[in-house]
Parts: structure tokens; C-alpha cells; sequence
């Protein structure tokens, strides 16, 4: 990780999944763009990454598909001022939920502007403002609930790229 930095590589750590290896604070002493994962993270290196401009990326799918107990820190993450990201983890080994309306629920922060500066692009997606990319997804739902109660349904109803219609089901 040391030379990819040097390589000027941006740096996403996959952490803490299982176990307490201390890479939530290895990310942030490197100055990871995000650290993966983030499940078993104790407080000390929560409230660390917290301080930081690491990215804390929560992929809840995995431990609820596994069965397990134990979810990312994200409300301790919250209060000390961290920022959070949310997506699906889908793969075929852990996790094999392709819906992140099933993730989002009432995270859409997460899902968007904190997932943006996740992937190292906050200054140019993940947001509704001007100057930003204007990639938009208009889901077909009568109230922001249905996020989090339609889990595994396909919502999309017209998805706009660079301002421009890339799908929408009305036009075929």
C-alpha cells in the first residue's frame, strides 16, 4: 500500500469485515480515499476515521445475508462527525443483493454524495447542484418510505446520465 501511494494510487482499504485487523487506522494514517467494510471497527479507530477525510463505506448486505449480528458503526460514526457511504457488495461469495434501494432505505446521503467522495469523484457526481455531472435516478414510488419497504424491487423509473435520458420505460 506504501508504493501505490508513492505510485500515486488512491487507496481504498477493505476492512474489519470479520475481524479486528486495524485497518480502519491504517487507512486513515495513509490517507485511504475510503475504508470497506467498516463491521467489527473498534471505537477508538471509528472516532479516527471520524477526524479524517476517510470515507467510511458500509456494505449491509453482507452481514445480512451472512446472518450475522454485527453492522458497520455508522451512528457512532455519525455523531463524531465522519462521513458514510453505502453499496450493495454484490458478489457471488458474500452477498448477492444487486439493490441498493434494499441498502439505501433512508440513507440517501450515503448512497450518493458520500458514495461520490468514496470513489475519489465528490467534486463532480453524487449531488443535485450546479456545476455538478447531473446524473439522476426518478424512482416510481408515491413516497420516500418506499425506499426502504419495496426492498429487492426495482424502482427505476427514468435514469438521466450527464443530463441527458439514458432510460426511460414510457419512450421503450
Amino acid at each position: 500500500m506504501a508504493r501505490a501511494k508513492e505510485l500515486d494510487f488512491g487507496l481504498k482499504i477493505h476492512v474489519d469485515e470479520f475481524k479486528r485487523l486495524s485497518g480502519s487506522r491504517l487507512g486513515v494514517e495513509l490517507g485511504a480515499t475510503s475504508v470497506d467494510h467498516f463491521v467489527t471497527t473498534p471505537p477508538d479507530e471509528v472516532k479516527a476515521v471520524a477526524r479524517s477525510d476517510v470515507i467510511a463505506v458500509s456494505l449491509p448486505g453482507t452481514p445480512f445475508g451472512l446472518g450475522h449480528k454485527a453492522y458497520s458503526p455508522a451512528r457512532l460514526l455519525l455523531e463524531h462527525g465522519g462521513a458514510l457511504a453505502l453499496a450493495t457488495d454484490c458478489n457471488p461469495g458474500t452477498c448477492w443483493c444487486e439493490s441498493i434501494q434494499f441498502v439505501m432505505a433512508q440513507a440517501l446521503a450515503a448512497a450518493t454524495i458520500n458514495a461520490a467522495f468514496a470513489v475519489g469523484r465528490g467534486d463532480t457526481v453524487g449531488s443535485l447542484q450546479v456545476g455538478q455531472q447531473a446524473d439522476v435516478v426518478i424512482l416510481d414510488v408515491p413516497d420516500y418510505r418506499h425506499l426502504g419497504y419495496r426492498f429487492g424491487t426495482n424502482l427505476v423509473y427514468t435514469v438521466v446520465k450527464r443530463g441527458q435520458v439514458v432510460v426511460n420505460p414510457l419512450q421503450g
